[in-house]
Order: structure tokens, then sequence, then C-alpha cells
């Protein structure tokens, strides 16, 4: 009996272990990867912000249905006219998925959303309501 115990280097250890998930390979359009995300909260509003890199406004869809907030987005990745794949880390199309959760402090009307050099910004206006306000004691 014969075993392989061959030790790996560490460049091939970290390839393997940071590999891109089975999620982004875009085989299955039902597989969709969740972009990095960041959320503030201000007095007066939330924000949401995206890594969504290579997106163009027309492959980006933002839906709210029954207090849930979500993003879904498709990167195409393409070869360069002219030139050849010679190394891919992903091939095919990323898609990506992210939903959340809303509070009903959150004013429907009052969402806006922002695509500017592949981060996606999402502001989330609080209801008058449930902002903070000053009781005057007299």
């Amino acid at each position: 009996m014969t075993t392989n115990l061959m030790p790996m280097n560490l460049a091939t250890l970290l390839d393997t272990f940071f590999a891109p998930s089975a999620t982004c390979s875009g085989a299955d359009p039902e597989l969709w990867t969740a972009p990095r995300t960041e959320v503030y909260e201000g007095d007066k509003d939330y924000i949401i912000r995206m890594d969504l890199p290579g997106v163009n406004r027309q492959d980006l869809e933002i839906e709210i249905e029954n207090d849930s907030l979500t993003v879904k987005a498709r990167r195409e990745l393409k070869s360069e006219e002219g030139y050849k794949a010679v190394r891919r880390e992903q091939t095919g199309a990323i898609n990506y998925r992210r939903s959340f959760d809303l509070v009903r402090q959150i004013d429907p009307e009052g969402i806006r959303a922002q695509l500017q050099d592949g981060v996606l910004s999402i502001t989330l206006a609080k209801h008058s309501q449930a902002m903070p306000r000053r009781i005057e004691v007299k």
C-alpha cells in the first residue's frame, strides 16, 4: 500500500482555501453568492453599501416584498475581443443575491438606490414617527 504524503506548498494551500465557491460559477442560475455588505444607521436613515464589481444598472434588481428588501444582480464574464483566456478564477456569470428584513420604522417611499464605481448604495429613510424627538418640559 502506498500513500502520497507530498506536502502542499503554502501558495497552493491558500489558493485552495480561498478559491471561489461553487455558487460563483454561474453554472446553475439558481446558485447565488452574497456580495460584501456594510450597513450604517444614522438619525434619519440607514445606508446599505454592497460591493457589486462589474455589474451594470440594467443587470440589477431591487425589490421590496413582505417587509423584505432583496437585491439581485448578474455579472457576465466575457473574454476580451481578440484575446483568449489563459487563466480564469471564475467562468460564466456571477449571480449576486442579498435580502434584508426591514423593520417597521422604514418608510418604503423613502428608499433610494445609487450604483457608482461597483458599489451599490441604498438609503432607507426612517418614518418620522421612528425618529428621535425632543420633548419640551413645561
